[in-house]
């Protein structure tokens, strides 16, 4: 269970301090913002769009809890924050509406239990993850958590830890059913075994190089296999090689997967392996990781319960049972808790930790699906776990299930997001509950949502996957999701989502259900959701959604073009901040290039299909998408076609940093020139936009370590 060793409680006790001395200094004035914020960040203490408050996260190695910690969290809650926390996709727990002077106090209680936000944020090894069911799972090879949490532990507060390009995450998985994602991190470990001279060996298979964000790429094998001892050498030897080759200069191109990307696999293995060897044979000396065991598997599992004893709410209870319950060979479960769209509140905190005392042997843990999973649970007392649950409202059904929605926390904090992702997400919920029932035949599918582009909310990796985006309709800027399917992980097959439609935010309910209602009507025999996604394709689906694009007018319906949880409140853009790194921002930056070329590519297809109206139109998108990226690196942005047009003019063209042929497209002030609708008209802007496309990526290209694009 994680506590810190008494070197750390020292370190961080001083850290403390230190912390609130240079938060004095900053109020002061006597230290400039942007070396306060890498300091605060390292020490996993964000901005939030509302000015004045903090986001304070919480790193929770392996997302192991124990109630005096759940209890402390709760009085966090109440305390400092809003009177709730949320758990995290990398089973962490974050704070928000936190003042600056409470942070001491905050970061004090925190230690006192041995807790701790060092590292949390920033350009850092971020929190070490391990699956979930990890020492409960039928299927793991063997429990990866004491291994997990050593590696957190000797990670933490380590010299090749602390300014590295970029931010870096590493998994433990303990089978192939991937509950780890290793797929989606810098370096994900997962069990494995080998044979040697007859006898059984443990150890990991590696991964590398994976990541979300706005260039989401999968990882790669590295090894199949590494044995435990040479893991910590293995996290010391890749963490050497990026801070080394790590591209500092472009934040955007900061990630470990980009130096696979640049260098390729082979170069990279080999490079790593040199320097493994050196790490091996240096005279460091490692912590020793234990041993693990074998699992033995269980005869047989425990069997789920067919009635609780209490007739007035049986139905509701083995609904609950059958989709929370996680059985083990003991006559015992551990038990997912779901957190609707992972908010817990401070009674819930204090709830939780009575109950894991009364009923759990092996405490809490924190899930990277955004719950609380409590393990070995016996059977006799699950009637009674029930009821303690229920109590304090989180006897809800469906953990990791179609009605378990995933969001990040969007708009209402993140200084990133363009949409309300936890407001969409409860009303999705919402439309689920009361129309969905059953979803035994929806196995698997999990709908993830993110406020922006960058993926917080793992929106790639869902069969349906939503980011936030803006778009006019009828002339007003309107919020809007993009559509991701056919995502998910594991071991063998990971993938992916794929793009496909925007969806006003008011309709994204109603078009999820209607996708699901899809599904079921369309699907062949047994087949899951992905399957039916390529099968089906992605382009009939589209059409199938096509009539959720559209909307009443703002007149007849004003409510249809705000955003969730923002009723009366013209939606707009203005609220959107700086990120807390440049990498947030570069995320922005790549995303609308990404979609610039995306655009031009649709407006070819179009005129090659002689539909020279939809050309036009596209021409024209893939060029703001263009000219609003470019702009994010002056600080500036604006709902406003026109204004993003002006800007673009006086800031890229007129300063010669981009070719004044384009101003055929900026000049005349949201005056589009006449594009007409014919082959002769169309054709040579088509050509012009496509140059003008890449004549951005080239100057994104050029963008120097400050995000200013130097002159051709």
């Amino acid at each position: 269970m994680n506590e810190l060793n008494p070197q750390l409680s020292a370190a961080i006790s001083k850290e403390i301090e230190t912390f609130d001395q240079m938060a004095q200094r900053f109020k002061n004035k006597e230290i400039p913002e942007e070396k306060f914020k890498r300091y605060r960040l390292q020490n996993g203490i964000y901005g939030q769009r509302q000015p004045g408050h903090q986001m304070v996260r919480v790193k929770i190695p392996s997302g192991l809890l124990n109630a005096d910690q759940l209890r402390c969290l709760g009085d966090i809650a109440t305390k400092y924050s809003q009177g709730y926390g949320h758990v995290t996709t990398r089973q962490d727990i974050q704070f928000h509406y936190v003042v600056l002077d409470d942070v001491k106090e905050v970061m004090t209680d925190l230690s006192k239990v041995g807790l701790s936000t060092r590292e949390a944020c920033g350009n850092t090894v971020r929190n070490v993850t391990a699956c979930h069911r990890a020492g409960i799972c039928p299927t793991e090879l063997f429990d990866v958590t004491t291994i997990s949490e050593k590696v957190a532990y000797f990670l933490l507060w380590n010299p090749i830890n602390q300014d590295l390009p970029r931010k870096f995450k590493i998994s433990f998985s303990g089978c192939t059913s991937e509950c780890g994602l290793a797929a989606i991190h810098d370096l994900g470990f997962i069990a494995t075994s080998r044979k040697i001279n007859g006898k059984t060996e443990l150890g990991f298979k590696v991964f590398i190089g994976g990541g979300l964000g706005s260039h989401p790429k999968l990882s790669v094998p590295y090894t199949d296999f590494v044995p435990v001892d040479e893991v910590l050498p293995l996290c010391e030897a890749t963490l050497k090689l990026f801070d080394k080759h790590g591209n500092r200069r472009n934040k955007s191109k900061a990630r470990m997967k980009f130096v696979i990307e640049k260098w390729g696999l082979e170069k990279f293995k080999e490079t790593l392996k040199t320097l493994l060897a050196e790490v091996k044979t240096s005279d460091k000396v490692f912590p020793v990781l234990p041993q693990p065991a074998l699992k033995e598997k269980p005869a047989q599992l425990t069997e789920i319960p067919s009635s609780n004893g209490h007739t007035n709410d049986e139905a509701t209870f083995l609904l609950w049972a059958k989709t929370n319950l996680i059985p083990q060979g003991d006559e015992s479960f551990a038990i997912q808790v779901k957190l609707p769209l992972g908010d817990i509140t401070e009674a819930q905190f204090h709830g939780l930790a009575d109950i894991t005392e009364q009923f759990s042997t092996k405490g809490a843990r924190a899930t990277h699906q955004q719950n609380i999973i409590l393990n070995r649970i016996a059977k006799e007392d699950l009637s009674n776990f029930y009821t303690a649950l229920a109590a304090i409202g989180l006897a809800g059904a469906g953990a990791e299930r179609v009605v378990d929605v995933m969001a990040c926390p969007g708009a209402d904090t993140c200084q990133l997001a363009l949409t309300n992702s936890m407001g969409v997400g409860g009303a999705i919920n919402e439309k689920l509950t009361s129309e969905l029932p059953m979803y035994d035949d929806l196995e698997g599918l999990r709908i993830r949502i993110s406020g922006c582009p960058n993926s917080c909310g793992h929106h790639h990796i869902a069969g349906i996957g939503l980011h936030g985006i803006a778009k006019k309709v009828n002339g007003t800027l309107t919020p809007h999701y993009q559509l991701h399917l056919g995502g998910g992980l594991n071991a063998e097959t990971p993938t992916l989502g794929k793009s496909k439609i925007k969806l006003p935010a008011k309709n994204i309910p109603s078009a999820v259900l209607e996708l699901i209602q899809l599904f079921r009507t369309e699907r062949q025999g047994e087949e899951n959701f992905n399957t039916f996604i390529e099968r089906f394709g992605r382009e009939a689906i589209g059409e199938k959604l096509a009539h959720f694009s559209d909307l009443a007018s703002q007149e007849e319906h004003p409510d249809l073009y705000w955003d969730w949880k923002e009723d009366n409140k013209v939606f707009s853009l203005d609220e959107i901040g700086p990120g807390e790194c440049s990498g947030t921002v570069i995320d922005m930056i790549e995303y609308g290039l990404r979609m610039a070329k995306e655009t031009i590519a649709k407006a070819q297809h179009s005129a090659d299909k002689n539909d020279y109206s939809a050309a036009a139109t596209l021409i024209k998108e893939a060029i703001l998408f263009d000219a609003r990226s470019l702009l994010y690196t002056y600080g500036t942005d604006s709902p406003h076609d026109d204004q993003i047009l002006k800007e673009f003019q006086q800031k890229l063209v007129e300063q010669a940093v981009l070719s004044d042929r384009f101003e055929c497209f900026t000049s005349e002030l949201g005056k589009w020139a006449d594009f007409g609708e014919t082959a002769e008209s169309v054709g040579p802007l088509l050509e012009e936009g496509a140059a003008f496309v890449k004549e951005c990526q080239a100057g994104y290209d050029r963008m120097d370590a400050k995000m200013k694009i130097r002159k051709k």
